[in-house]
């Protein structure tokens, strides 16, 4: 099996989540390690390799580890996460991994799926990595369950159906790669 890459858009994936985002029980820093250690241990598949990246600006210094599968980059200001985020693409895909980038940011998904590389909308991957793993191992006392998901605009939902039903630049309608016109290498 092909090996995987994800880059994951770290604080836009831990804001989107009751059970990660901070508040008044959980720090930022405790909120980053939970994500961490999800990734860490979530799709016991070893081919998977995770990249996530956080905007630096928030404190300056940064306790988290990374793990032989899960890496930590930080962007340094002025650049954000998005850009990084970004040139991470721009460099991988094509590349030995097949690259996935887990984000609700629509210009980070725009960039990445015009770059060949796959997106996974943050609300789907957090639902489906929390109901692989439980519920990250923390009681929730049902205050967080109660909590309604946050819902997409008309536009917004849009936007996203405009992205994954795109295709990919190389391929024709049917997912085979094409050499005649809009198929083969791009410059």
């Amino acid at each position: 099996m092909d090996a995987r890459l994800i880059i994951v858009d770290g604080y836009n994936l831990i804001l989107r989540s009751t059970r990660l985002k901070p508040g008044p029980t959980r720090t930022l820093r405790e909120s980053r390690g939970m994500l961490l250690n999800l990734l860490s241990w979530m799709m016991g598949a070893n081919d998977a390799r995770f990249v996530v990246v956080f905007d630096g600006a928030e404190d300056g210094v940064h306790a988290e580890q990374g793990t032989p599968r899960v890496e930590i980059r930080w962007s340094r200001p002025p650049e954000k996460a998005d850009d990084v985020i970004r040139h991470l693409v721009e460099k991988r895909v094509g590349g030995d991994e097949h690259v996935t980038v887990v984000t609700s940011d629509i210009e980070v998904a725009r960039h990445a799926r015009a770059m060949g590389a796959d997106v996974s909308l943050a609300d789907l991957f957090l639902a489906s990595a929390l109901g692989a793993t439980g519920k990250t191992g923390e009681s929730t006392g049902g205050e967080e369950g109660d909590e309604k998901p946050v819902s997409l605009s008309k536009k917004e939902l849009e936007e996203w159906a405009e992205i994954f039903t795109r295709r990919k630049p190389g391929t024709s309608a049917d997912g085979t790669a094409g050499s005649g016109p809009g198929g083969g290498a791009h410059s």
